[in-house]
């Protein structure tokens, strides 16, 4: 959602929601929302020492449960980072960081910098995590041969739902024998009641939150769940989790076409494009009809395969800052690459050793229910028709996929359920290829006290994407206020 750094990293898409309540009775809080919103009891602090990697910040651990509906079973630790306030004297209190993905480590993100501004440093401990199921928190394995291998998503290229569901089955089957129980529990809502027992261990009344793309999923779980407990919320590329299965893939692929066309129309302005002068929707079709005979070439190793949706996964990617220079570059090198003898897809060869697959954690916050292969058909015409000249958008594989998933999702899409929390800001961008500026327009329709300010031109994740929005989400955390107007495009 997604914020979806995970889907739109590893091939797929984009995947999303603790308190431990004195007594509670197993049942009472599993992964739905539901009447539980009570205060977490007392946890141990959070014993900090220096990062191995970078003894610059702090880290440390924090026990959870693995399935909060039974919070006396067995525990995981999640690992969490500190950033701590460069003038604590002027210290406004605690940030938690929440990251994208579903798969991306907050840890590292803190580590290697992080993307907040000097001025926000100052002022707060910055705290982020390894969400539960992502690398240092005990990580989402699965068999290393299916991790490596996508199914063919594609109903005109001769991809077939059975296959799909089969894949997804047995990739399933071994995610729960190399993860244990947890892969039952890495919802969103089981995020924030982690975030929740966070705040618990360190002590604090109340905490201020950012979170990024698929970090605004737990977000709105800790908002619904803690709305006392927060002092400020800004939420940064939203998902809107109200959207059922058929809405979400036609919107994402809305946002393709939206972003492709943006670019597409900087390429006929700027002579510096690559594609200057050449239209730039008929180049992408033969560059697709390349990749479906099986003869594109990655751009930096020809003797790799790039198949139709790796096509689509990487032209999304390259939208995401935007990479328009690149990714005109990259047109016009598989444009231009001679014919070579097709590759035979390869089939799953499962290997019988672990690897990670955090991204499937998306199947646990959406629903796509999909019942044979002519709806899926019907779905794909749709897709085609929302993506062009796109065709589809890497959502559509992630949607397949989780349409045969044998877990239940334990935290199904719904409306916002927010209240008594206090005013929320949402940044999103007109453009954005993975988090539509639909989504965050409904987000904010559907959420009481919030407020959108766009971002007026193109991208993912919106902080640190000019003076104009780095200073609005500063003085909104910093000084509590909200901003007036939107941001022009830099």
């Amino acid at each position: 959602m997604w914020g979806w750094e995970g889907w739109g990293d590893d091939l797929g898409m984009l995947f999303r929601r603790a308190v431990l309540i004195v007594g509670l009775v197993a049942g009472v809080c599993s992964g739905a929302l539901v009447a539980c919103k009570g205060e977490a009891a007392p946890s141990a602090s959070v014993r900090w020492g220096p990062c191995p990697e970078n003894a610059e910040f702090d880290c440390g651990t924090v026990g959870v449960p693995i399935d909060w509906a039974d919070p006396g079973g067995a525990r995981i630790d999640v690992a969490v980072v500190r950033d701590r306030a460069d003038e604590p004297a002027k210290k406004v209190g605690t940030l938690i960081s929440l990251p994208g993905g579903p798969g991306t480590s907050g840890v590292d993100e803190i580590l290697k910098g992080g993307k907040f501004s000097a001025e926000l440093r100052a002022r707060f401990d910055i705290i982020s995590l390894d969400p539960r199921g992502v690398k240092r928190s005990h990580p989402v394995l699965c068999d290393a041969g299916l991790v490596g291998y996508r199914p063919n998503v594609l109903p005109d290229l001769g991809g077939r739902l059975d296959e799909v569901r089969s894949y997804a089955r047995d990739l399933a089957d071994s995610c729960r024998r190399y993860t244990g129980p947890l892969i039952e529990h890495v919802d969103a809502v089981s995020v924030a009641r982690d975030v929740e027992a966070l705040r618990v261990a360190l002590g604090e009344e109340r905490i201020s939150v950012y979170s990024r793309s698929y970090g605004t999923m737990p977000a709105q779980a800790y908002a619904e769940l803690f709305p006392n407990r927060l002092r400020a919320m800004l939420m940064d590329s939203v998902d809107d989790h109200s959207l059922d299965g058929r809405a979400f893939l036609a919107s994402e692929a809305r946002a393709g076409k939206d972003t492709f066309g943006e670019f597409a129309a900087w390429c006929a302005r700027d002579e510096q494009c690559a594609l200057h002068g050449t239209p730039v929707d008929r180049v992408f079709d033969e560059v697709y009809a390349k990749a479906a005979r099986g003869e594109l070439r990655a751009v930096a190793d020809a003797t790799k395969q790039v198949t139709p949706f790796d096509l689509n996964t990487q032209v999304v990617q390259r939208l995401y800052r935007p990479e328009w220079s690149r990714l005109a570059t990259d047109l016009r090198t598989w444009a231009d690459q001679l014919p070579g003898v097709p590759i035979a897809p390869a089939a799953a060869q499962p290997q019988g050793r672990p690897a990670p697959m955090p991204e499937i954690i998306l199947c646990s916050d959406w629903r796509f229910d999909i019942t044979d292969q002519d709806q899926w058909a019907a779905l794909w015409r749709e897709q085609n028709d929302n993506a062009a000249p796109l065709r589809n958008h890497f959502a559509w594989g992630a949607g397949s996929m989780c349409s045969g998933w044998p877990i239940g999702v334990t935290n199904p899409p719904h409306r916002p359920q927010i209240a008594d929390a206090p005013p929320i800001l949402i940044l999103n961008s007109l453009h954005d290829p993975a988090t539509p500026h639909e989504w965050a327009t409904a987000v904010a329709r559907n959420t009481p006290g919030a407020t959108l300010i766009t971002y007026e031109g193109w991208g993912h994740g919106v902080y640190d994407r000019s003076p104009c929005t780095t200073s609005a989400a500063d003085r909104y955390l910093i000084d509590l206020t909200i901003p007036q107007n939107n941001c022009p495009a830099a």
